[in-house]
This record gives structure tokens, C-alpha cells and sequence, in this order.
């Protein structure tokens, strides 16, 4: 067999930089592009719609696809990519091609991850970007670690219980970018969502060694290593070792933060994440939907957007926070108009962080230390008008640190406009540094001794319009246009020839060229040597830029809650250690903001000791699912510490708020809808306490009636039962309005009708007491379905209804009233003989669909049972 041919040497040396970055793209620097070849080449071409190529790859001739983006835009090709999940790594050419000995050494320069990105024009925003780190447990709670490098901050946890599914569930609030998972550990993609999946072996986690031992963790971390538990610590230590190999300058300044007060918060899983659209749609393809955070989001800079979104998926649950949030924007609420001329300096604020990050990172451009010192004055400014000890407002403005140490320094350093890039050069003051000020006055004096050369020259030489001019190719030179050549002196040397003019040059002109360049050069080496011992030098405002941005953040969130709260009359809702649930006139929170007055509020009222489970019943389109998710975006915003649109509120703090809502179906899993929503049930049920908040939607509608009735019975009795906690639950099974009255902690609620004589009008008004009717064909009405289909759909209707047996009423005593069709009927007890005809059709019954039958398939079966029943014994006359 013939040898394989050898590769070029260029593509020996990618080779190397591929195997040793398994999982990344590889962009490598080849002159002014940055190409990839192989798979990777095909990979780059239909993500980023670039041309594919080849190129060739061994002594033989063979070619190999080649892709390639310039060097001068990879920053925006870099931020495609992220954004659809790659890692990318950046191998640039470390020595000049002009010096090199055979091929140009090549090294990896940037590692880019979707969780480690800290480039403003990649970062898809500003809310937080976490990557996060899993560590799981077959026998005990697992747990995990989040950071946030773009800001400094780190989180640490831990599951409520041993395996995969209550980790995945713990981790929800953070909506990671990335999580790196252990890689001999089994944890499915689904419960990571839209996070980029990073198998990490524990083999290369750093796991900090007793106090006693150096250790291995950076700064901060290093301090807060005694208070992780064993799977907190394994979680930091895969995060610390991969951002060693990622993001290491970043390292030193990450620090631990509380997750919610004392680690007290109001749990929210995924799902209930999704259910209430917090921060987006529960259908991704509606991007449109208003979320509460689009309707909410008043802040005006990028910390407190952040601030903002991060409170909304991890609410407080510790009453005394939650009353001193409330304090502040009681406070700024009471300034009246003088609340606008606060947020005034706010606006003018940049966001600190992630400067502060890029500074540490080496990816800081010049006038981003600009923006820091103008965002330090108007933080100064805001200081000193409104902050002091009196009262709450003073007291939060008061935190806010303006650094006046490094306002000075970058005041004396700093010019008023700095250059887009450091090449630019400009980037002090005048009389900032002596050497500096040296290599600019002798360019200076070259640029002088130059002009007076082409006064010089033009005066000599008669020619008026002789100038002297530069580019990169052939540097200075003089350029006579045609109609005077003739005059051009003789000590002038050609250099270059055009359409219209010639370009000569002179040994004066090339010594004054040396001068200039040379100056420029020296300068330019001088300033990059001086920028970079500056920057070193501010890396120690790092950590306090860090708290300054998050104290910004948290002002802004109060100053936006206090002026939604002045400018649409909301009111401060009383939170509490109590049981009780009690809204009166309370409105959607984002409803509220779309539809205004046309938004029918409602009362509210649960309570542990008293009713805490509420059934509602109504029509479809009636409005329950929207109001069990007011209910629950009341309680996360009163645990915020925002006002809430309702006349009156009373919040016993709730620990945990379970939703199961939609109708969804998980088919890569090989989930049906039911199996969906019976794991959503199971994992309320496990997790769901006496403090928690449950909202429940349909349960039981994904399978046959009776099996859903049953299982939508039980699971009423088992939260009534067992958990005790504050609960809605909105059904179509109208027979649990029965089962409310054998529970002393529940009652009927429905959404009310008007239906006056086949005219519908729903008036989203929740009143005491059931109903059973759905007015289905009603909807199907207005959804547009054919008037021949609705037809028939009203006939068989009122067949049903009519041929209903009111078992559960006769059983009782009472005499058969006629009973509308609604979606099951509950068998009595004593039921008839288990061999006869009437048995066989109620087991007929029991096995078929309904919401699976045609009305034609209807209609035949119900004719199938009607004449088994009419020769049964005993069988009504008018039935044979």
C-alpha cells in the first residue's frame, strides 16, 4: 500500500492547532484573512454564507476545502458564530513574515465560547451571560456553579435532591449561554435549553485543597472556598480550570455573590419560567409576545437592564429585603416630578462591568476609558445631590461609590477625545509624560521641516501645484501633474508614473521620510508600552467598578419601579410570613399595560388555614388561564419589591411557584403531550411545600376522559391533602366542582357569561360557584370553523346532552335533572351487573376518545350502544 503523501507545512501546523483545541473551529490567520480548512471550511461557508474554496494540501496535489473571512471583520463573524453556539479559537501569526525563518510561527491568541465571550459587539445583550458548571451526585444533591465573567460575579448552589432532573430544575433562573457538564455523567441536552453543551472530565477539574495547601483558586474565590459545599466546590473548580484555559486574566477578579438574601428566593423552575413569559414568550416563534420584562423594562442603563432581568427570574423570599426595596421606592415614588431629574445622571452611566471585564481581559477600546470617566462624573453629580444618611432614597444613592481616585487619574491622563483604536495612537494627554511629549515634538519638527520642503521646492521650480503626499506602498514623494515636467529639477528621481502626473522623490525628501517614521515608530512604541503599564495600573479598580455598576443597576430597577408605580397608580403590596394570598381588583401586569381600561380586574383570595385551593371552571376563552398567570406574576413582583396594579395587596411570601400550563409535546425525547404533562405534575408534587404557590391548567386533557377525570381528581386531593399550599386549578372537568365540597380548604370559583339566547359575551369576571358549560362550538365559531361542521356539531350536541345519564345525581336521591354534555361523566358506585349489556357499554364507554372521534365515528358508536341497551331486561319501551 503507498504511503500517504506529506502534508504542507502549513497545513501540518493546523493540523497540530486542531488536535490540540478538539470541538473548536479553528480561524487561522493566513495574511490578511483568517481561514479554515477541512470540515471546518464546509462548516464556515453554510453558517456564515461565505465562498467555499480549495486549496492545496500535500506533495501530491490533493485539495482541500478552504473558507475564510478578513482579518479587519472577523469581530462581526465572531459574534455569528457564538450566537449559534460554536467555540471558536483565533490562531494568529506571532512573528513578522518579513523576519520569519521558513513558514511564520503561528500560536492560538483568543479562545471565543458563547459563555466566556466578553466583546460587546458579540455579547447577544445586556442582560447576564452565565456559564455554568454541573456536579452531580448518584446518592446525594448534586450542585452547581454560574459566573457571569462580563460582570465578576459568581454563584453557587445546590439541587433540593440526589440525580440530573432536580440540578437542571435549580439552575433555571440563570438561562445559561454554556454549561459544562461533567463528561462521564449522563444529563440530557433537553434540560440545558438553549445552552451550549461542554463536556468537561473531571481529569482537569481544579478542586481547591485544604485550607492548610496553597491554593489553586484566583483572588477572591480562594477566600470564599470554606463555605461550598463538596459539589459547590467541585462546580468552581471545572469553572476555574476551564476559564484557565479560556479567559485566564479574568480569573482574579471574579466573586462569589448571595443567590437572593441570605440564599432565601422564590424558586422558579423552567417551566414556570416559560409559563408566565417572565423574560420570553412561551412560543418562541411569537417573538412579538409581550413578556413581563418587555412591559416592565423602564431602566435606562445596561446594568440595570441587567438588574432588572436577573430579579425577575430570581425574586426574593426573605420578607425583611423584599420591605426594604419597598422603602426606597416608597421614597422615590414621594420625590414627585424630582424622580426624573434623578434618573437624569443614571442615563448618562455606561455599563461599568463589562469595561471593567474588557480592561482586565485585554479587549478594552480607548474610548471605552472615556465613557468610565464621564459615567464617574454623572455619578458624582448624582451623589452629591441626592445622597445621604436621612432618608432611604439618600441612603441608596448614597452607595453608589464615584471613585474620585480614579475619576482624577483618568481626568490627567486622559484626552478629551480619544482614537477608536490604540493604532491610532493619541491616546494621552499633552504633558502626561515627558518621553511621550519628546517623541511628538520631534515628529512635530519633521512634520514642520517638511511643509517648508514643498514651499521650498514649489518656489524653486516654478511649478505652483507641486505638493507632497504619502501612501503605505511608496511613502512620501513629490507629484508633478504632465503640463509640467518640463520644469521638474534635475536632482528629482522618478518614483512613480500615473495617467496624469508623475510622483518623484528627492534625498532630502527620503532623509525627512527616516525623521518622520522614525519618530512615529518611537512614539508609537512609547505609547503602547505606556497604555499597557496603565492599564495594569487601573486593574485595581476592577472589583470596586464591579460593585459600583451593581449598586447603578439596583438604583436604576427602584427608580423604574417607582416611576411605573407613580405614573400607572399602583399600590405597595403587603408582604408577610402570614398564609394569605389577598388581591382585591388586581390586574395582569402586562395585560394591563396593552390593553389599559379594557382589562376586567379581579379579587383574589387564598389562605393556608382557610381556602387555599381554588377550582375555577368557565368556557373556553373565558380568561382562566389568564388569570391563574396574573396571580402568579403578582407574587413575583411583590417579591421583587415592585408595586403592583391592584387596588389592595397582601402577599404571604411564597418559597417556590410551580406552573403547569400549554399543551406541548417533547417528541425528540419521545414524550408525548400527556407524558409532558404528567412529569410537570410529578415534579410539582415532589418539590411543592406548604409555602409554595401552585398553578394548575387542564390537568389530565392529554388522555381519555375518564383517565384524565381520575388522575385530575387525585391530584386535587393529593395537594389539598398532603401539600397544603395556596393552589388554582382551572378545569373543563366539571365533576371536581363535586369533590370541592368534601375538602374544608376548597371552594368553586368560575369566570362568568352572558349568553343571552345564543349570543356569548365573556365578561372575565371570576364569581363564587361552578358552572358547567364550555360553549365550545362557540369558539369554534369565532375561530372560523365552516357553518355546515358547526351545524352538525350543535345537533350532535344536543343529542349527547339529551342521552347523558345523570348517574351521580340519581345516585343521590334526587330526581334526574336534565344534564349538559361536558367533557365526562362520573360512574356511580354501585354500578349494574358486570356481565349484562348495560356493563358492556359503560366499558365501551370507559375505552373510547371523544376528543379523537369524528362526529360521524360519534354518532355511529353512540348508535352501537343504544341498540345493545335496547334488549337489555328491563329496557324503556321507547328505546327498542
Amino acid at each position: 500500500m503507498a504511503a500517504a503523501a506529506a502534508s504542507t507545512p502549513l497545513m501540518d501546523q493546523y493540523g497540530s492547532v486542531k488536535a490540540r483545541y478538539p470541538g473548536h473551529l479553528i480561524l487561522f490567520r493566513v495574511g490578511d484573512f483568517y481561514e479554515t480548512f477541512g470540515e471546518d471550511a464546509k462548516l464556515l461557508a453554510r453558517e456564515l454564507e461565505v465562498v467555499l474554496t480549495a486549496r492545496t494540501a500535500d506533495a501530491r496535489g490533493e485539495r482541500v476545502p478552504m473558507a475564510g473571512v478578513p482579518y479587519h471583520a472577523v469581530e462581526s463573524y465572531l459574534g455569528r458564530l457564538v450566537g449559534k453556539g460554536y467555540k471558536v479559537a483565533l490562531c494568529d501569526q506571532v512573528e513578522d513574515a518579513r523576519f520569519a525563518k521558513g513558514l511564520v510561527r503561528r500560536e492560538v491568541t483568543r479562545v471565543v465560547t458563547p459563555g466566556t465571550v466578553i466583546e460587546d459587539r458579540i455579547l447577544p445583550g445586556p442582560e447576564h451571560n452565565f456559564l455554568l458548571a454541573l456536579a452531580l451526585r448518584p446518592d446525594r444533591p448534586g450542585g452547581f456553579a454560574a459566573v457571569d465573567v462580563t460582570t465578576g460575579e459568581l454563584f453557587t448552589g445546590a439541587a433540593g435532591s440526589a440525580g440530573a432532573a432536580p440540578l437542571l430544575l435549580a439552575i433555571a433562573p440563570f438561562a445559561p449561554r454554556e454549561v459544562l457538564v461533567p463528561a462521564e455523567a449522563s444529563v440530557g441536552d433537553a434540560g440545558l435549553g438553549r445552552a451550549l453543551r461542554t463536556e468537561f472530565p473531571a481529569s482537569r477539574v481544579e478542586i481547591a485543597p485544604p485550607a492548610a495547601e496553597p491554593l489553586l483558586w484566583p483572588g477572591p474565590l480562594a477566600r470564599e472556598e470554606a463555605g461550598l459545599s463538596e459539589a459547590e466546590r467541585e462546580s468552581v473548580g471545572r469553572l476555574v480550570a476551564y476559564l484557565r484555559s479560556t479567559q485566564p486574566r479574568l480569573l482574579p477578579f471574579l466573586e462569589r455573590r448571595p443567590w437572593g438574601s441570605g440564599e432565601r428566593r422564590l424558586r422558579l423552575d423552567g417551566k414556570t419560567l416559560r409559563h408566565l413569559e417572565i423574560t420570553r414568550p412561551m412560543n418562541p416563534d411569537e417573538a412579538a409576545t409581550p413578556t413581563l420584562i418587555s412591559t416592565w423594562d423602564e431602566t435606562v442603563t445596561s446594568p440595570g437592564r441587567r438588574t432588572l432581568a436577573f430579579w425577575f427570574r430570581n425574586p426574593l423570599a426573605d420578607v425583611p429585603s423584599i420591605r426594604a426595596r419597598q422603602e426606597v421606592v416608597a421614597g422615590l415614588v414621594a420625590l414627585g416630578p424630582e424622580l426624573e431629574a434623578l434618573r437624569e445622571p443614571l442615563r448618562r452611566v455606561a455599563d461599568l462591568s463589562r469595561i471593567a471585564t474588557r480592561l482586565a481581559g485585554r479587549r478594552l477600546r480607548p474610548p471605552e476609558l472615556g465613557a468610565v470617566r464621564s459615567s464617574l462624573g454623572a455619578i458624582a453629580e448624582l451623589v452629591a445631590r441626592y445622597g445621604g444618611p436621612d432618608t432611604e432614597v439618600g441612603r441608596a444613592v448614597g452607595r453608589l461609590d464615584p471613585l474620585p481616585g480614579l475619576a482624577g487619574r483618568l481626568a490627567a491622563a486622559l484626552p478629551e477625545e480619544l482614537p477608536a483604536t490604540v493604532e491610532a495612537g493619541g491616546l494621552f494627554r499633552p504633558g502626561f509624560r515627558e518621553d511621550l511629549d519628546g517623541c511628538a515634538r520631534e515628529a512635530q519638527a519633521a512634520e514642520e521641516a517638511l511643509e517648508a520642503l514643498e514651499r521650498t521646492e514649489a518656489a524653486a521650480s516654478g511649478i505652483r501645484s507641486l505638493k507632497i503626499g504619502y501612501n503605505q506602498v511608496f511613502g512620501y514623494y513629490f507629484e508633478v501633474t504632465r503640463p509640467h515636467l518640463a520644469r521638474v529639477p534635475p536632482h528629482f528621481r522618478r518614483k512613480q508614473t500615473l495617467s496624469g502626473a508623475e510622483r518623484f522623490t528627492s534625498d532630502e525628501l527620503t532623509a525627512l521620510e527616516g525623521r518622520i517614521l522614525g519618530a512615529r515608530e518611537r512614539s508609537s512604541e512609547v505609547e503602547r508600552e505606556l497604555w499597557e503599564r496603565f492599564l495594569t495600573e487601573l486593574e485595581e479598580e476592577i472589583p470596586r467598578l464591579h460593585r459600583l455598576a451593581r449598586a447603578v443597576g439596583e438604583l436604576d430597577v427602584l427608580t423604574a419601579f417607582a416611576r411605573i408605580a407613580r405614573d400607572r397608580g399602583y399600590v405597595r403590596p403587603e408582604v408577610d410570613e402570614g398564609g394569605e394570598l389577598q388581591i382585591r381588583e388586581g390586574r395582569h401586569p402586562v395585560l394591563d399595560r396593552t390593553l389599559g381600561e379594557r382589562y376586567v380586574p379581579n379579587d383574589t383570595e387564598l389562605d393556608r388555614d382557610g381556602t387555599r385551593l381554588l377550582v375555577l371552571t368557565g368556557p373556553n376563552m373565558s380568561g382562566k388561564s389568564t388569570y391563574m398567570r396574573q396571580v402568579g406574576l403578582l407574587v413575583v413582583l411583590a417579591q421583587v419589591g415592585a408595586w403592583v396594579p391592584a387596588r389592595f395587596a397582601r402577599i404571604g411570601v411564597v418559597d417556590a411557584l410551580f406552573t403547569r400550563m400549554g399543551f406541548t409535546d417533547e417528541i425528540a425525547r419521545g414524550k408525548s403531550s400527556f407524558m409532558v404533562e404528567m412529569s410537570e405534575v410529578s415534579d410539582i408534587l415532589r418539590g411543592a411545600d406548604a409555602r409554595s404557590l401552585i398553578l394548575l391548567d387542564e390537568v389530565g386533557r392529554g388522555t381519555s376522559t375518564f383517565d384524565g377525570l381520575a388522575l385530575a381528581w387525585a391530584t386535587l386531593k393529593e395537594i389539598h391533602d398532603r401539600v397544603g399550599c395556596r393552589t388554582l386549578l382551572a378545569t373543563h372537568y366539571h365533576q371536581l366542582t363535586e369533590l370541592v365540597a368534601t375538602l374544608p380548604g376548597a371552594a368553586n370559583a368560575h369566570l362568568a357569561v352572558r349568553d343571552d339566547a345564543g349570543e356569548v359575551t365573556f365578561l372575565h369576571r371570576l364569581v363564587p360557584g361552578s358552572t358547567d358549560q364550555s360553549y365550545g362550538i362557540h369558539v369554534a365559531r369565532l375561530a372560523g370553523l365552516p357553518p355546515t361542521l358547526l351545524k352538525e356539531a350543535e345537533q350532535l350536541l344536543k343529542r349527547l346532552e339529551g342521552e347523558s345519564l345523570p348517574l351521580a345525581t340519581a345516585r343521590r336521591g334526587r330526581p334526574p335533572a336534565p344534564v349538559r354534555y361536558t367533557q365526562a361523566v362520573l360512574l356511580a358506585a354501585e354500578g349494574p351487573r358486570t356481565d349484562g349489556p348495560e356493563a358492556q357499554v359503560l366499558r365501551s364507554i370507559a375505552e373510547s376518545d371523544p376528543e379523537r372521534m369524528t362526529p360521524l365515528e360519534a354518532l355511529a358508536r353512540i348508535g352501537e350502544w343504544r341498540r345493545r341497551l335496547a334488549g337489555a331486561p328491563g329496557a324503556p319501551e321507547g328505546s327498542k
